[in-house]
């Protein structure tokens, strides 16, 4: 959910503070007092395309900030963490972007530096812009069937993963047997390349660890006198013949505290310690001895050793950095030449693997796509009864269908939303409507059908109510309302009727300070809203005034049912 948005040095805005809640949030105020300025900085935020013109008149920069609450968005989340740029408010993502007079722009996103691009793609998950804005998901036809599978709910949902899973099986079979289907002298050449390499490694026969364990022992023998001599001469030093060596003179000095650990417990416990010092030093003393001791080695012992590595290391250097890679290469050789020896009858085998494959995954493709038809229909139902509610009658939607020629991730169907602008006219995509205002009334009336499936929080509707009136004009508050239950709706608005169902309520106004004009935003208060909804209402003052508390008294019983 959008929680609040900054603006500083846009077109006229100066500097505004947007705070929004939940539930329907309009912004209202003159024409050309700057509220579709406002929309352009949240699609600026969500990757837009921008310019150094839309910097405000004499302003060095221009800086937007918006934060959203994303709450149990997994999907956004994940998104967020791939790009390393989560924060420790896991629940919380600020976005933020900066242009200059000069044309250099900079992305943030929770105060990291990004990309545009990032920018866009986080957006996708965040908000839907329905108007005349490039952020509209619903015009890309590569969204309509998930929308669909969405709009299906749990049960289907289970059929297309079900599908999945005949498809992926099918894709595995189908490479294995791909890969069985080779020409039988590339076949030939394979078997002998691979038979060469095992009966190399295994005529060296190495071992996990071997080469690390052969390079300390040589660099033992190599430096072998040295060794020698500071284990002998450390040995003396703590076992020295004559009562010269550490252990001994540990042993003095605990026979003398020994004569007075009777009185005084200190030296009682300085005895304790000196005798578990003389154990451990004799452990190191045994240790020392022993390392010694093993420093003589057996002659040509050292050649044996470097002729090892030598082979060790050329396998290394063919198969692999470690012996461990070199033995993986062995075991995935030996596979590949048991199943290239055996091709013949494995290839049967995986022919028959194939088509039981093929069998199950387009019987899945077929339940799937029975499914989807079931509720393209009646999709295309409560698109069309919310069309006619919205004075659109002559409007018409359906879901295109077309059948791809082979299996694919999602099955082998391929929709497209499209819409007819009245009886005996062609369908066409929703990207090819060209007017604003019915665009964003039939992005309206498919949300308002797929609000339960829809994932994206925050719709915006920029002049969604342009060229209505009358009994649509109620229709019209309805349904922002009612969508705004599932999600946070954004409307510009010229409508005191969907003003007055607003939670909250922004107004844009016009002032002039030192020859200047600029755009301000606030947030209104209950005595404001009123002023607010009389100036829309126009006419005779008292009237207005009258008409105005009649709208607002009859959004707020609406609210308070809809609460209960």
């Amino acid at each position: 959910m959008l929680r609040e948005m900054r603006v500083r040095n846009l077109a006229l805005v100066e500097e505004a503070v947007l705070e929004f809640g939940p539930g329907l949030n309009v912004l209202t105020g003159e024409t050309g007092a700057g509220k579709t300025v406002l929309v352009e900085a949240l699609s600026l935020l969500l990757g837009g395309r921008g310019d150094s013109g839309m910097v405000r008149d004499g302003a060095e920069r221009m800086e937007l900030e918006a934060a959203f609450d994303i709450g149990e968005h997994h999907e956004l989340r994940r998104l967020v963490e791939s790009e390393d740029l989560a924060t420790e408010e896991s629940d919380e993502l600020v976005l933020r972007r900066v242009m200059g007079a000069d044309g250099k722009s900079r992305c943030y996103v929770n105060g990291r530096l990004s990309t545009v691009g990032t920018l866009a793609r986080i957006g996708d998950y965040l908000v839907d812009i329905h108007g005349q804005h490039e952020h509209q998901r619903l015009l890309r036809q590569s969204t309509h069937l998930e929308y669909l599978d969405e709009y299906g709910g749990p049960e289907h949902l289970e059929l297309l993963e079900a599908y999945s899973c005949h498809y992926a099986a099918w894709r595995e079979a189908a490479k294995a047997l791909e890969r069985a289907d080779m020409d039988e002298a590339e076949r030939l050449r394979e078997i002998d390349l691979l038979r060469f390499q095992v009966r190399e490694i295994e005529a060296v026969k190495p071992e996990e660890g071997e080469m690390e364990g052969l390079l300390r022992e040589r660099k033992r023998m190599q430096n072998r006198e040295e060794l020698f001599s500071a284990a002998r001469l450390a040995h003396e030093l703590l076992v020295g013949d004559g009562g010269e060596g550490a252990v001994d003179r540990l042993g003095e000095a605990e026979a003398a505290l020994l004569r007075v650990s009777s009185m005084d417990e200190e030296p009682a416990q300085w005895c304790r310690r000196l005798r578990e010092g003389q154990e451990e030093l004799m452990e190191l003393a045994r240790a020392m001895h022993d390392f010694a001791e093993a420093l003589e080695f057996e002659p040509g012992r050292l050649e044996e050793v470097e002729s090892r590595l030598h082979a060790l290391a050329d396998l290394a250097r063919k198969y692999g950095g470690e012996t461990a890679a070199v033995l993986e290469h062995l075991e995935r050789s030996r596979r590949r030449l048991e199943e290239l020896e055996n091709l013949d009858a494995r290839r049967e085998e995986l022919k028959e693997e194939n088509e039981r494959a093929l069998a199950a995954a387009l019987k899945a493709a077929e339940e799937i796509s029975s499914s989807r038809r079931k509720l393209a229909l009646s999709l295309t139902r409560e698109t069309n009864r919310e069309l006619e509610e919205l004075n659109m009658a002559g409007m018409r939607f359906r879901v295109h269908w077309e059948e791809e020629a082979e299996l694919g991730i999602t099955g082998m169907d391929r929709i497209e939303f499209q819409v007819s602008p009245g009886k005996g006219l062609p369908y066409r995509s929703l990207g090819r409507i060209a007017s604003g205002g019915e665009l964003s009334r039939i992005t309206l009336a498919l949300k308002l059908a797929l609000a339960r499936a829809d994932a994206v929080p925050t719709l915006v509707f920029d002049e969604v109510d342009a060229g209505i009136g009358g009994t649509t004009a109620d229709v019209l508050a309805e349904k922002l309302a009612r969508i705004s239950a599932y999600h946070q709706v954004f409307s510009i608005t010229h409508l005191p009727q969907i003003a007055a169902r607003s939670d909250t309520h922004l107004a844009v106004s016009k002032r002039e300070a030192g020859g200047k004009v600029r755009t301000e935003v606030r947030l209104l208060g209950s005595e404001e809203r009123l002023d607010e909804l009389v100036r829309m209402l126009g006419g005779e003052e008292a009237t207005a005034r009258r008409h105005a508390r009649a709208i607002l008294k009859a959004g707020s019983s609406r609210r308070a049912r809809e609460a209960d």
